[in-house]
């Protein structure tokens, strides 16, 4: 994997840079530029990546909020934040052709993309940072839906608060036993649901009780798949087909980026977030 990061200094501290830059020369302008960065650098916060070991268990998403369990996520007001803008990419689209092997009047061949893209970006990737103990409450839906109609689970990916409800609707006249597991972790379940019938609705709690990356998966049907990105705080995103993501209100200091594709696994990327200051952040798979 590449990764690229970009930190931009916006807002109307840079129109007076600007105005200084054309009206007083070069070289008053040089000590200008240097004086409105300092006004606009927070000073510089926890480094919350230094403490993370490389591929442990600490960059799940069960644990990325702050402290020692890695559940300790508190809200507050911020006096100062920042930005994340980023882009995951590096993949050709790639489409799967599906061959149910029963229940063949329900279950039809189809294709389904699970490397959705567009302008050379990923789509279904879900973004998280690892680290951050404070800061807005979680803008994740408290209360999803899943439909398994013509034998395969939509959306193929989505977040969900933790603590939410996860609704589940069957479209098909067929028996459906549905498991709700940790992605890379035990394989105990989290939550069944079963159906055996077209039109029922089925609400689940328990699959989004905790924080953590979780599959659903058909006991009957190997080939049904979908996740949930059960949200431990607000900066946890599915990027959009061109890959894009936004992280808004980023508390200062330095967090571990994680990138995790159901194709591809996770990838993370050292991040350094200041006051005022947009961090862009380009990873490639």
């Amino acid at each position: 994997m590449t990764a690229r990061v970009y930190v931009s200094v916006y807002g109307r501290r840079s129109v007076v840079l600007l105005a200084a830059l054309v009206a007083c020369g070069e070289s008053r302008a040089s000590n200008q530029a240097k004086k409105r960065m300092a006004d606009v650098s927070a000073t510089p916060g926890a480094d919350h990546a230094r403490a993370v070991p490389r591929d442990s268990g600490v960059l799940l998403l069960a644990r990325a909020a702050g402290g020692v369990d890695g559940l300790q996520y508190t809200v507050s007001a911020q006096a100062t934040s920042g930005f994340i803008v980023g882009k995951i990419g590096g993949s050709e689209p790639r489409d799967t052709s599906i061959a149910p092997t029963h229940d063949l009047s329900v279950c039809r061949p189809f294709t389904q993309s699970l490397v959705p893209s567009r302008d050379g970006g990923v789509g279904n990737s879900v973004v998280w940072l690892v680290g951050v103990t404070t800061g807005p409450r979680d803008d994740a839906p408290r209360r999803v839906r899943v439909v398994l109609d013509g034998c395969r689970l939509e959306p193929r990916v989505q977040r969900v608060a933790a603590g939410g409800t996860v609704m589940i609707t069957s479209r098909d006249a067929m028996m459906t036993r549905l498991q709700f597991v940790d992605v890379g972790g035990a394989s105990a379940s989290r939550a069944t649901v079963l159906f055996n019938d077209a039109g029922q609705v089925v609400p689940t709690s328990d699959a989004a009780k905790r924080p953590g990356l979780v599959q659903i998966r058909d006991d009957l049907h190997p080939w049904v798949r979908a996740y949930l990105a059960v949200t431990p705080h607000p900066f946890v995103a599915v990027t959009a087909a061109d890959g894009t993501f936004r992280f808004d209100n980023v508390p200062p200091g330095t967090y571990t980026l994680v990138a995790w594709h159901e194709r591809f696994g996770t990838k993370q990327q050292r991040v350094r977030v200041d006051a005022h200051v947009e961090t862009r952040v380009d990873l490639s798979y």
